[in-house]
């Protein structure tokens, strides 16, 4: 469900940046991600499971422009990028919930789905965050292409990084400045990290 705002509190700020060519925000750090790499098994949606459970309680993250309109959606959905067998990669979505097991279950649902069909699913919905990772190597830093109506944040993490008894990945988000700041990353980072190691609460 999304909410229409007639007045965002940052208005200016938000129209000060949507006015520029690129109006997106993009950072690559490396983040810690030990206990998922420990006690899951299917990294790729596991990864973007906890990254949006912390995502989903920053509400900046959650603003969307549509249309001349700025709207806030109540939960967003994943978008996957896969890849087929073809080595050509399209898009699927997984709703949201906060229960791990029932959240494997829907993501190897529209995996299935998405493997049997043709569709390259570009519809852009609002109401979505975008997830891909390339685990064959690493990165330093990742510029994605972008369409600035659209203003869908997106995050993607390279191949593991193995320090002593840790695991790393670097891990790119791209927000629409004008409704993320570095101050939101930063609590969304503190959010994940507190979540990574508190991981038994949710599986």
């Amino acid at each position: 469900m999304r909410t229409k705002i007639d007045k965002l509190d940052r208005i200016e700020l938000f129209n000060h940046y949507n006015e520029e060519t690129n109006p997106f925000l993009y950072i690559t750090i490396k983040i810690d991600i030990t206990s998922i790499y420990n006690k899951c098994k299917h990294y790729y949606p596991s990864i973007a499971f906890f990254l949006h459970q912390a995502i989903e309680k920053i509400d900046n993250f959650k603003l969307r422009y549509e249309n001349g309109s700025i709207y806030h959606y109540d939960h967003l959905k994943l978008n996957f990028t896969e890849k087929r067998e073809d080595d050509n990669i399209a898009f699927f979505n997984v709703d949201y919930t906060n229960n791990y097991k029932e959240f494997m279950d829907n993501y190897f649902k529209a995996k299935e789905h998405f493997l049997n069909s043709k569709d390259l699913d570009v519809n852009n919905d609002h109401g979505e965050i975008w997830y891909s990772c390339v685990p064959w190597f690493n990165f330093s830093q990742v510029l994605t292409p972008f369409n600035k109506s659209v203003t869908i944040p997106q995050l993607i993490w390279d191949k593991f990084m193995f320090e002593n008894d840790k695991v790393y990945v670097n891990l790119m988000i791209m927000v629409h400045h004008g409704f993320v700041d570095g101050f939101h990353l930063k609590e969304f980072l503190q959010t994940f990290e507190d979540i990574v190691k508190n991981i038994d609460n949710y599986l």
